[in-house]
């Protein structure tokens, strides 16, 4: 029988992904497995992380009834580094995650839905005790910083955790712990003496259980483990087809512990005692399920309360429902503990133990173990450096470490200054500041070294590894700059015992001298980066890039003929350490796609300006090869070509070298096209197929007049272009022609945008037109353009009062009209929803 309080719901959403910036740069290369995105945290952040911000609730009819933040009525934590990046990159979706936290504390009695995370993502029980406080005080730190209050627990990557781990969490005053039925050894009812021992998971997941500290003080803190049925639902047996199926699943096990009222309103009081709940990837509800999202607002904002379930989260249940059962967990294989996605301990991320994501058959995992041994021989190497190096610079080096955080979260030159003044007890000299700087750095790779993305899939080869092995391979570099001697030479000889599944990549030590060292950007690349680009688009005289400052002085650039000549002083200061380097660059572009750059340390003003007058006195008299001698003999030894280019010179170098040549190519396709059209459209008309050929030819003409058109549209907002395009679109429809559509696509959504926020802005403009019109004309091109942004726009302003103004507006891109019906008498959702804004730019 149904008791009368209804049963508590809480879902927890684990959002992560691992740092994927080039070590030496700060910027994530291109990752051509997450095309058409150009990484992967942009392609996660578009299927997952922005529609769980803005997730749909809409009719029958897939028409929007409700936006609504699904990170409001979770439990969720997300991965320090990945916020940092949300926060760069995306900051309305950032914005909303936080939001959702502050909705929270406000409605479940100060227990807010956020909780924080392990900073790196490391095996927690397999960190040494040093590291592995780090990597919890760093988390703690990061939560405070973002979401404006003290945590109430901390999420264990992988739940990966032994007494040890426990300990250190309790140590640091955390309420509650999220853990895998399968990791709990056994219970007993407070005050009992008897235990009972816990089989395959098989306990009562719907309380919390108390877990003791095991000094023996006394101090504890409540563990949760989540059902384990539910997890396997919604990660492997398709509970997110429907949220009727979701809610189902959850149902069900509500009445299995007698907690189901029918007459529950949702919101909360009172209390059951009980609570069902489940703990999964957060990257499901979009990523791995399409409208996981979708499925994950409908049940909990609208059918949750139907079902009577009470949605709350584990700090508001915890305070209403003290644990009354005490829990010891397992310890693992020698004591070094248990996690979720491993059935052997944490064997996953030590050892070949079977457990892979879905490797080839025949492949092994062996290059596990020679793995962790390599980065730990690196770790403790850098050890021993910094705990030497480091006392004669800090008062306690590990809190000094532990506290470096600060200058993570905020950065600054003053923050900087007063953060070493405070751990040095003594105001630094600047060669001091820069040497401290350096080795906290060195700390901060050795810990990136263990992301445990590292260790999960199936090749020692993958990106995730050589990710890993690149930190490892910076720790180096900042023991080169600090003039210590590096592990590298025992590094290697530990790598090379690790065996890639793939033939060609060889073993680890080849896999970090083919793709790692390749990777490595020093400060002399970056400065030569900067000089090819001037060649084609004169940089400023000061800026940033791949992590550095630089200040661009005494420059020159000219051109004669298809030559073009460039010298400078460049100066890089790292943004992490304040270190500093100068160079005496100089440049050439030949023509088409010959570019050379040489440079040196620089020479001092005398040298320089004699080197520089002795080149460009031969600029306009001297010979290609005798120039090219030249400046080999006044700037070099070190020289460079296109291929060293970074990305932020390498897309301007692509515009101007392809732009030229697509030019040449688009020029040659339209005189084909034009000269053939009449000819091709009779052929057409009477029902022939075009050869591939002339179609190919039609088609990217067609598409480059509808790009030139919409680009006057989008600069002018010339009228006579945009009936030009719609003439094109005719033709585009008449003829059955295809065009670019990713190109195309993304034009018309950002114009959709740009015009609809006009529209609103203004109602009474020609925006709204052009707004519908647009709308109607990326529909006629069968663009399948994302409307997506643009009701979110409108939505806003429906909440607002300013939905009578933009009644047609909603009702084409897609928003439901009862929300129009709305609009004149009420908001549609508590005012609290909408403190972040909905809208985003577009990229």
């Amino acid at each position: 029988m149904a008791n009368s309080a209804a049963t508590a719901l809480v879902i927890h959403g684990h959002f992560y992904q691992p740092p994927r910036e080039n070590p030496w740069t700060d910027h994530i290369e291109p990752q051509p497995g997450a095309h058409p995105f150009s990484n992967w945290n942009e392609r996660i952040t578009s299927e997952c992380y922005r529609p769980n911000a803005f997730a749909r609730i809409v009719d029958n009819y897939g028409r929007v009834e409700r936006i609504v933040n699904n990170y409001s009525l979770i439990n969720f934590n997300f991965g320090p580094t990945l916020l940092a990046w949300l926060e760069r990159f995306h900051p309305a979706t950032y914005a909303r995650i936080l939001e959702a936290d502050r909705m929270s504390v406000r409605r479940r009695g100060g227990h807010g839905n956020a909780i924080a995370q392990g900073y790196h993502h490391s095996i927690l029980p397999l960190c040494n005790e040093r590291d592995m406080r780090t990597e919890i005080r760093w988390g703690l730190a990061d939560f405070r910083h973002r979401f404006g209050r003290v945590p109430e627990s901390l999420w264990l990557p992988e739940t990966a955790c032994n007494d040890a781990t426990l300990g250190a969490l309790i140590d640091e005053n955390l309420k509650y712990v999220i853990l895998s039925p399968f990791q709990a050894e056994r219970v007993r009812r407070a005050g009992s003496e008897v235990w009972l021992s816990i089989i395959d998971g098989q306990l009562d997941t719907t309380v919390p259980y108390r877990y003791l500290h095991p000094d023996g003080s006394g101090r504890s803190l409540a563990v949760f483990f989540y059902d384990g049925q539910l997890a396997k639902a919604i990660a492997f047996d398709g509970a997110l087809a429907s949220s009727h199926i979701l809610l189902d699943h959850f149902e069900r096990r509500a009445h299995e512990v007698g907690g189901v009222s029918s007459s529950s309103n949702g919101e909360g009081g009172g209390s059951s005692g009980r609570v069902v709940h489940v703990a999964t990837d957060g990257e499901s509800y979009g990523h791995h399920f399409k409208y996981g999202d979708r499925c994950l607002a409908y049940g909990l904002e609208v059918e949750a309360a139907a079902r009577g379930l009470r949605v709350t989260n584990y700090g508001e249940f915890l305070e209403a429902n003290e644990p009354e059962f005490e829990v010891e967990i397992k310890q693992g294989a020698e004591g070094e503990g248990t996690a979720w996605s491993c059935a052997h301990g944490v064997g996953r991320w030590t050892r070949d133990c079977s457990c892979h994501a879905g490797a080839p058959e025949g492949w092994n995992q062996k290059w596990r173990t020679p793995l962790r041994d390599a980065l730990n021989y690196v770790r403790d190497d850098a050890a021993r450096a910094y705990e030497e190096q480091g006392g004669e610079l800090f008062r306690d080096p590990w809190r000094a470490r532990d506290e470096y955080v600060e200058l993570l979260i905020e950065p600054g030159r003053e923050r900087r200054t007063e953060f070493l003044t405070r751990q040095a007890g003594r105001r630094l000299s600047e060669a001091e500041e820069q040497r401290a700087l350096t080795l906290l750095e060195l700390q901060r790779s050795t810990l990136l070294m263990f992301t445990s993305c590292g260790w999960f899939f199936n090749d020692i080869s993958g990106i995730e590894t050589v990710q890993v092995l690149k930190y490892a391979a910076r720790a180096m570099d900042f023991m080169s700059e600090l003039q210590l001697p590096t592990p590298r030479e025992g590094f290697l000889e530990l790598l090379a015992e690790a065996e890639s599944n793939v033939r060609k990549h060889g073993n680890g030590a080849d896999i970090f001298l083919e793709l790692v060292e390749r990777a490595r950007v020093a400060p002399p690349r970056i400065a030569a980066s900067l000089a090819i680009s001037s060649l084609v688009d004169k940089s400023g005289q000061d800026g940033e890039i791949a992590g550095h400052a630089y200040t661009l002085t005494d420059f020159r650039q000219e051109r004669h003929g298809r030559l073009a000549l460039a010298t400078g002083r460049i100066v890089l200061e790292t943004f992490a350490t304040g270190r500093q380097q100068d160079f005496a660059v100089a440049a050439m572009h030949v023509g088409d796609v010959d570019f050379y750059c040489v440079l040196k340390e620089y020479p001092g003003d005398v040298l320089f300006q004699a080197a520089t007058d002795n080149l460009w006195a031969q600029f306009r008299t001297d010979s290609v090869p005798a120039l090219l001698r030249l400046m080999q003999e006044d700037f070099g030894p070190s020289d460079f070509g296109l291929e060293h280019l970074l990305p932020e010179g390498r897309q301007r170098i692509y515009e101007i070298v392809f732009g030229r040549l697509v030019g040449r190519f688009s020029e040659q396709y339209e005189y084909l096209y034009e000269e053939n059209r009449r000819n091709i459209e009779m052929l057409q008309q009477a029902g022939f197929n075009l050869p591939e050929e002339l179609r190919a030819a039609a088609e990217f003409t067609i598409t480059r007049r509808l790009e030139r058109e919409m680009q006057k549209f989008e600069q002018e907002a010339d009228p006579e272009a945009f009936r030009e395009a719609l003439k094109i679109a005719g033709e585009v429809a008449r003829l059955g022609y295809r065009l670019d559509r990713i190109s195309m696509q993304r034009k018309f959504e950002r114009l959709i945008v740009q015009t609809v926020r006009a529209a609103v802005g203004e109602p009474d403009s020609e925006n709204h037109a052009a707004a519908l019109a647009l709308i109607d004309l990326a529909a006629k091109l069968n663009l399948h353009a994302n409307l997506e942004r643009a009701q979110e726009i409108v939505y806003e302003a429906l909440q607002d009062a300013r939905g009578a103004n933009v009644a047609e507006l909603a009702l084409k891109l897609g928003l439901a009209p009862s929300l129009l019906q709305e609009v004149t008498t009420t908001t549609l959702t508590p005012p609290e929803t909408t403190a972040a804004p909905l809208e985003e730019s577009v990229a």
